[in-house]
């Protein structure tokens, strides 16, 4: 249901369609230069890495959040919602502030600050036996969550070109899903053989690593030029 009301502002929106200067493509061509543009781009592929990483290490805050609430805190359907409560009032206080703090940092640094944050925020999930606790924690963790994807995704779009960003976010989408699909597998069944505690610590210790992953991963800074083709060649 919520997406009903964006559908809706986009169906009443008068688009100005532009013709594109470009031949028609099929539908297998389009899919290959897609794939063989995202695989060209160090920017676009450094950013997808990064994506898919932290999905996979992060999604153990909200995949085992369940049972942290009816295991470690002993809590049940208002625990759960007060804590779900804490990680949405985190997100969207970083989504208000997300223009200053990237007017003031570089993406690199807001995904490394997302990493630490979530990390904390597994770890002291991992710990305490407070409901007050956890959501704080998780208020942090949505801080997080929402700085790392919005950092992400914007540098995917920025990178790509016109012609090509809806295909290089399409398979954006699909490599950071099966990160989080797989992630949420990895840690359950950790959880599951072993401990929860154990899982957390482990959720932790890996967004370090995607926060460490930047010296070979970088995230790039928005570039001033064009990516779009140009219509102006030289006699």
């Amino acid at each position: 249901l919520t997406y009903l009301v964006p559908l809706g502002a986009i169906w009443r929106c008068k688009w100005k369609v532009r013709s594109s200067p470009l031949p028609r493509e099929s539908m297998r061509t389009a899919i290959y230069d897609g794939l063989r543009f995202t695989a060209m781009s160090s920017e676009i592929k450094a950013a997808i890495a990064r994506g898919t990483l932290f999905g996979l290490a992060s999604i153990a805050i909200l995949a085992l959040l369940p049972l942290i609430v009816r295991d470690q805190l002993g809590g049940g359907p208002i625990a759960y919602g007060t804590l779900m409560a804490g990680f949405g009032t985190g997100a969207v206080f970083a989504g208000v502030s997300n223009g200053v703090f990237r007017r003031r940092l570089s993406q690199e640094r807001l995904m490394t600050l997302a990493c630490v944050a979530c990390g904390a925020c597994s770890l002291s999930l991992a710990l305490t036996s407070s409901i007050a606790v956890a959501a704080i924690a998780l208020a942090l963790g949505g801080a997080g969550w929402v700085t790392a994807w919005s950092g992400v995704g914007i540098n995917v779009q920025l990178a790509s070109p016109r012609w090509v960003v809806g295909r290089t976010i399409a398979i954006y989408y699909a490599f950071i899903d099966g990160g989080i699909a797989a992630g949420s597998w990895v840690w359950g069944t950790v959880a599951e053989n072993h401990s929860l505690t154990l899982a957390l610590e482990g959720s932790a210790g890996a967004l370090l690593l995607v926060a460490a992953a930047g010296i070979l991963l970088p995230l790039h800074e928005r570039r001033d030029s064009e990516p779009d083709p140009s219509q102006e060649f030289d006699a």
